[in-house]
């Protein structure tokens, strides 16, 4: 089964026995004897399964040789698959030579890839801030409304690493050179600067950082950081300024508790920026909490906070109070890719209303600051809270959405096209899986339903466009074919014509029959149809999520894919995968959606179902498994 191999060379070992990567070797233990009672080909009644059992033994016979050896599971931990394939660790029996001199080359590949990246770090500040008072709120017929950049501010750095470790007396676990610059323009006037500066990192977490700048503003600075403490560090900066003199400051932080953070400043000199300020910061996995009180040449109180509402998205608000002043900040921050997020925020203050948009890429932030109005004005200030949010919307749900997921849609038909080989391969061996774990989900569910526990009555896994439409077909499918039976059965019987086969196409593909049954779906190869249509981009996994379940929960454990998993697949290649699972729980229905990647345990993740159609379907459940 050529799926095997490539789950094998894909997919995380911890997934394939279902267990965290913190798992103890009890926890593995214990998962792979569980899966070995189900896959192990001496246990299979079934000859024509046997075959694939052995397939699937394999894997898990596989990832409990890594994992249940220290050795081999911290080089597994660190460096991946490529680094026991480097090491002829791993499926001596399943690859050959080329594929092992193959890997190692990728292997080493990525490391000069890796090595190169690392020698150079750059990041920069691109602040444009412009004036557009005059377009919100026009104070002249003959003024121009053309918005005014009026400060432009840009700072730009790269560091350099340097290896000392061969210097002797001088050496130092880790050196970097740090080479900058600094523009700042204001209304036409102001100038740049030239940054550099060396820090060196000693063994005992002990740092020494000397910076200088020549130009615009010149400066020099030595700074030096302490770890006092497993839970406290400290922090002593002194500068020169050519204009200000000497300036020292102090600061220290300690790890109160879990979620709990202290910092203490005090900044001794130059005079124009003596104070003290004490802040705390909370967090939490969903919550980020931060407050400071400030007094000296600068009074008054910060406070923000930051909520998670997604996997994407975060609100974020703050304040800041001072003697004769307040400022509040509203917005909120999207992740857009792994290196991106952009954000939009309302600042209201001193210098009247500002709309800011930011954007972060790789180490390099830009930020937008538009003025909308010098004054307080409610009207610009309920327009600058709502337009921008609404236009988000509509672009979002009529513009970007729409357009995006038309492009998302035609790459996904184009990707399932380009592997619909490999796709049915991997779909046969879930549905293969699924079979062989079927008895033992059985009994789990038929136990569950017995103690009203937790019975799983749909588990879809695929691309996150489409598991929601596949759902709903599927209770659509299940809820005409109850209609068809009760009308059968008020009526005369009608006999089928011979030959004749009741269950549509869709039926076939999906591996439901009449009634909604939610058999593993396996391929039809009498239908030519199908073989010409691209497999379908979700797979139906409930036996294996039933199989996971076990004393009234089902544990999903978070950084790996879930295509890993005993019974799933990837059904959508280079997609965002979802899984979707409806279930019943304590004579209640609910649903459960989890990224490919997230962590979470049944049914405390469960939301109550949609509507009637989909409570009826997840109540028919027990039923189905008997």
């Amino acid at each position: 089964m050529a799926a095997a191999s490539s789950h094998t060379e894909d997919q995380s070992l911890y997934a394939a026995l279902g267990v965290g990567p913190t798992a103890s070797e009890d926890d593995i233990r214990r998962a792979y004897r569980a899966l070995a009672t189900s896959l192990h080909p001496d246990k299979t009644q079934d000859p024509e399964r046997r075959d694939d059992a052995a397939q699937l033994f394999t894997i898990i016979q596989e990832a409990y040789e890594v994992l249940s050896n220290p050795d081999k599971r911290d080089i597994y931990d660190v460096y991946g698959k490529e680094g026991l394939a480097a090491g002829l660790e791993l499926g001596e029996r399943v690859k050959n030579k080329d594929d092992l001199r193959k890997e190692w080359e990728q292997f080493r590949e990525r490391q000069e890839t890796a090595r190169i990246d690392s020698q150079v770090n750059y990041r920069g500040a691109y602040i444009f801030r412009a004036d557009a008072s005059a377009l919100v709120k026009p104070y002249s017929k003959v003024a121009s409304r053309i918005p005014e950049l009026t400060t432009v501010y840009m700072t730009s750095g790269v560091d350099i690493p340097v290896d000392t470790r061969d210097w002797g007396v001088l050496a130092a676990d880790q050196d970097i050179v740090h080479l900058g610059g600094l523009v700042n323009v204001r209304k036409n006037v102001g100038g740049g600067s030239f940054l550099a500066g060396y820090k060196r990192v000693y063994s005992d977490y002990t740092t020494l950082d000397v910076n200088a700048a020549v130009g615009l503003k010149s400066l020099f600075s030595v700074s030096s950081g302490v770890q006092l403490s497993p839970h406290a560090q400290a922090n002593l900066t002194a500068t020169w300024q050519p204009d200000e003199g000497v300036g020292l400051q102090l600061v220290t932080t300690r790890q109160l508790s879990k979620t709990l953070q202290g910092e203490y400043s005090w900044v001794i000199g130059p005079e124009t920026a003596a104070g003290m300020s004490l802040g705390i910061t909370r967090r939490m996995e969903k919550l980020l909490l931060t407050g400071r009180v400030e007094v000296g040449a600068v009074t008054g109180f910060v406070g923000r906070v930051a909520r998670r509402m997604g996997e994407k998205t975060t609100a974020r608000a703050g304040v800041r109070l001072g003697p004769a002043s307040a400022e509040v900040d509203v917005g909120g921050q999207r992740t857009l890719s792994e290196l991106a997020t952009g954000g939009l925020s309302i600042v209201t203050g001193p210098q009247g209303i500002v709309l800011k948009l930011r954007y972060n890429r790789a180490g390099h932030m830009f930020e937008f600051p538009i003025l909308l109005s010098p004054l307080l004005d409610w009207n610009i200030l309920a327009a600058a809270y709502c337009l921008p949010p609404l236009l988000y919307y509509v672009g979002k749900e009529w513009v970007v959405g729409p357009l995006a997921r038309g492009i998302q849609s035609r790459r996904l038909r184009l990707r399932q096209q380009e592997e619909a080989a490999t796709i049915r391969a991997a779909l046969a061996q879930a549905a293969a899986a699924a079979q062989l774990l079927g008895p033992v989900a059985e009994r789990r569910a038929q136990r569950e339903a017995s103690q009203d526990g937790l019975v799983i009555a749909l588990a879809l896994y695929g691309a996150s466009s489409e598991v929601e439409a596949e759902a709903a077909r599927r209770i659509s499918l299940s809820s005409s074919a109850a209609t068809e039976q009760e009308t059968e059965a008020t009526s005369p019987r009608r006999e089928p014509a011979v030959g004749v086969v009741e269950s549509t196409a869709d039926e076939q593909e999906s591996g439901m029959g009449p009634g909604g049954s939610q058999e593993p779906s396996v391929p039809v190869a009498a239908n030519p149809e199908l073989e010409e249509r691209p497999p379908s981009p979700v797979a139906d996994v409930t036996v294996a999520v039933q199989y996971l379940v076990e004393a009234g929960k089902a544990v999903f454990h978070k950084g790996y894919t879930k295509a890993g998993l005993i019974g799933f697949c990837d059904p959508a290649p280079g997609t965002e995968k979802t899984l979707l699972v409806l279930f019943s729980y304590r004579g209640r229905c609910f649903r459960a959606t989890l990224a490919d990647t997230e962590g979470g345990i049944l049914p405390a993740r469960g939301d109550v179902a949609r509507d009637g159609d989909e409570a009826a379907f997840i109540a028919a459940a027990p039923a189905r498994w008997r």
